[in-house]
């Protein structure tokens, strides 16, 4: 292959994969800003609701709202953490260490105290404390206005099962719009890590290194195949199989990185991938076809007459 024609087809899957990319998340996002919502808890008002954008995400536990309290109070940096990915928030130097224990010595919370997002950053305030209920935090415009509402609610569904439900509203000034569509894209994936460890440890669940470990490992397993295939892409004459598992790789990606899927998904989701790749390269066995009947007569006869 020349040169020309392998410029021609990088410049051609990365028009492709920018495509995918974007439709698919567009064609995700309704569900990613309600991970977990139903249409009555997207549309309650909760307390501190502000008058510009907001998300709802929420999850079910089996516990009742007087155990799952404990490990709402203590969150923060500084205290109980934010329950989610520590590696990740720790590399901006956070400085987040997730509680695997209920703290006593945070189980204080107050109105009016802050709520840290980093050491020596803390910009919001405890504005509701209702327990077992409501806890809310905010920040505030210099005018002294509330810009930003983080609020979490417990509502019981059974005498042992209860729905925790994460809203995050702005005010119409907080922002620029696009400045806020920016922000939803790692705020969702930090607060689905959060709502799933707050469940975990709620019901008694033990944490695991294992388990973010499987998913930043069944991550990287879609982006490596993905890259394989568009290696292959470029390289290979035959483009079209490699190309379609590139694509199905961006949209695995999307998928892990924005909806939060169950391990065995996670796992099904590479391995579908990893076949595909294989079935594209001729890997796999190929098993031959079958003579019809009277086929090798046929054949027999047409070498006898000539």
């Amino acid at each position: 292959m020349t040169s020309r024609t392998k410029i021609q087809r990088v410049l051609a899957g990365l028009g492709a994969v920018l495509g995918v990319l974007a439709l698919g998340y567009l064609a995700i996002r309704p569900a990613y800003l309600r991970w977990g919502a139903t249409d009555a808890e997207v549309a309650q008002a909760m307390p501190g609701d502000l008058d510009g954008r907001r998300w709802t995400r929420a999850i079910t536990i089996n516990a009742a709202p007087e155990q799952i309290w404990p490990w709402l109070v203590q969150w923060g940096q500084g205290r109980g953490g934010w329950y989610s990915y520590d590696w990740l928030e720790n590399l901006f130097g956070f400085d987040i260490h997730t509680a695997d224990r209920i703290l006593p010595e945070h189980q204080d919370l107050a109105v009016g105290d802050p709520i840290c997002m980093a050491r020596g950053f803390c910009v919001s305030t405890v504005s509701v404390l209702e327990p077992n209920r409501w806890l809310s935090w905010q920040s505030l415009d210099e005018a002294g206005q509330p810009m930003w509402t983080f609020t979490l609610g417990l509502v019981p569904v059974e005498a042992a099962r209860t729905r925790l439900i994460i809203r995050e509203s702005f005010s119409g000034s907080a922002m620029p719009a696009f400045a806020l569509a920016i922000l939803e894209i790692p705020d969702g994936v930090m607060e689905q890590k959060a709502l799933d460890t707050v469940k975990s440890r709620a019901e008694g669940v033990g944490s695991s290194v294992f388990v973010t470990a499987f998913e930043i490992a069944a991550w990287l397993a879609a982006f490596l195949i993905g890259a394989s295939a568009a290696v292959r892409f470029v390289t290979r004459p035959d483009w079209r199989g490699p190309l379609a598992v590139g694509l199905a790789a961006v949209l695995v990606l999307l998928a892990l990185t924005f909806l939060y899927p169950p391990l065995w998904l996670r796992a099904l989701l590479d391995l579908g991938l990893l076949a595909g790749l294989a079935a594209s390269q001729g890997w796999l066995p190929r098993t031959r076809p079958q003579a019809t009947p009277g086929t090798e007569g046929e054949r027999s006869g047409a070498r006898l007459t000539s």
